[in-house]
């Protein structure tokens, strides 16, 4: 049975209420409009460098997560991180709209909750749990290493949830669990309601302010909610800089999801979704590197490749970048001088004296392709491989870093399915 979704705007859906529930059966599909950011916070493109901030702690909280060296199931830029994409869901009954930033390297749906210890400022309602019947607590399954840290409260009963990142970002709160609507389009006064979805009930949410008002996780954990929908999930988004583009939607379920081109095998790790880059070649010609700097170390858990939504840029290791940046001022042939702009220390963003448009969108570009074990490919075009910071400058969206990490500006335009059962990703 597939379900449908469409959003409505943001602000509309906070008056709409469903009187026709569909109550989706084991294993349902549902296809989901994925919300830009910026229809609902701003139209203006943000600050390339807001951009990088946050990316820069996105490496460090996946390279801390990989080698177990940190308890966190929630993306720790989402805070500051201006583009997004957020899926629009009611959750408890009666039903409170949220807006949750997809994230593939998160696993716990969480929301903030009243009363709040502390809260980000949201423009929506913040949930209430007092207030919905269908609301109950978790039971608690701890474990020494569980994720995110659970620990039963004698007192209250309950079992608390604590999430920390590298940037002193936090959440904690109750693990819990409530029913989820999600609009369809049978009608407009439709929808489809799943039961019983754990979620984490943020009542102590300290940081910058969230996009969105929390997270959607799709990694593989044990509280993702993809293991509600079966084995197969797959999303589709096209430019970051395109708020409009219609096709943005999320498919969870075996009958809906698209696993469509050529596939990859899949590696899960620490709830990761990691695929193995084998070469990457400019305009056809395969660069010059070692295809050994792709690999995971199965021993220390570095290593290897990270598809993440919850990241803009990409990043590969130096041995990757540096072939990659030099070939790709062969081709500028000098005619674009580096830009002489404020950079911090912790990672080097490449930026050019020239109009993005001009010099890179209508004179050309060559395509970068990223080729994977078994023959799938990722190919990006101009505007999936730099970012224009100012009329007449632009900026290289890969970046150097301690692990190799595919971020969402790379994926724009592309259809990415996965099946879990196959252990298969498809571009």
């Amino acid at each position: 049975m597939a379900i449908f979704f469409t959003s409505p705007l943001f602000f509309l859906i906070i008056l709409c209420f469903s009187i026709s529930v569909v109550h989706l059966s084991a294993s349902p599909t549902l296809v989901l409009n994925l919300v830009h950011s910026y229809h609902i916070y701003s139209r203006k493109p943000p600050h390339v460098y807001h951009i990088k901030e946050a990316s820069v702690e996105r490496l460090e909280y996946l390279k801390a997560k990989t080698t177990g060296d940190i308890i966190a199931h929630l993306s720790p830029n989402v805070p500051i991180i201006p583009q997004a994409f957020l899926v629009n869901i009611s959750i408890g009954s009666p039903p409170i709209t949220q807006l949750l930033h997809m994230d593939t390297a998160s696993d716990l749906l969480w929301i903030q909750c009243l009363p709040c210890i502390n809260c980000y400022a949201q423009s929506l309602p913040i949930f209430d749990p007092s207030r919905s019947y269908t609301h109950r607590n978790e039971t608690c399954r701890t474990s020494q290493y569980s994720m995110p840290s659970l620990k039963f409260n004698a007192n209250t009963r309950s079992c608390e949830y604590s999430m920390r990142y590298v940037d002193d970002t936090g959440s904690k709160g109750i693990l819990a669990r409530e029913m989820l609507l999600f609009n369809t389009i049978y009608d407009e006064s439709s929808s489809a309601a799943l039961h019983d979805v754990v979620f984490g009930c943020g009542h102590d949410n300290y940081g910058e302010p969230l996009v969105g008002t929390g997270i959607l996780g799709l990694g593989y954990g044990e509280f993702s909610l993809v293991h509600r929908f079966g084995k197969k999930f797959s999303y589709c988004f096209g430019s970051l800089d395109d708020p409009s583009y219609p096709h943005n939607v999320l498919v969870l379920g075996d009958d809906g999801a698209n696993i469509l081109g050529d596939t990859t095998p899949l590696e899960i790790h620490n709830g990761f979704y990691y695929v193995t880059i084998e070469a990457i070649s400019v305009d056809g010609i395969i660069l010059p590197i070692d295809p050994r700097v792709f690999n995971r170390n199965h021993q220390t858990g570095l290593g290897g490749t990270i598809i993440d939504t919850g990241n803009s840029l990409t990043s590969l290791v130096e041995e990757a970048y540096k072939p990659l940046k030099n070939r790709i001022e062969d081709i500028f042939e000098g005619r674009f001088t580096a830009a002489d702009v404020s950079q911090d220390d912790m990672i080097k963003m490449e930026c050019y004296n020239g109009n993005f448009e001009r010099d890179l969108v209508e004179s050309g570009f060559p395509i970068v392709t990223f080729h994977f074990s078994e023959g799938a490919e990722l190919s990006l075009d101009v505007k999936s491989l730099f970012m224009k910071l100012s009329p007449n400058v632009f900026c290289l969206a890969v970046t150097p870093g301690n692990l190799n990490s595919i971020g969402a500006t790379a994926q724009q335009s592309y259809n990415i399915g996965y099946d879990l059962e196959a252990m298969e990703v498809s571009f």
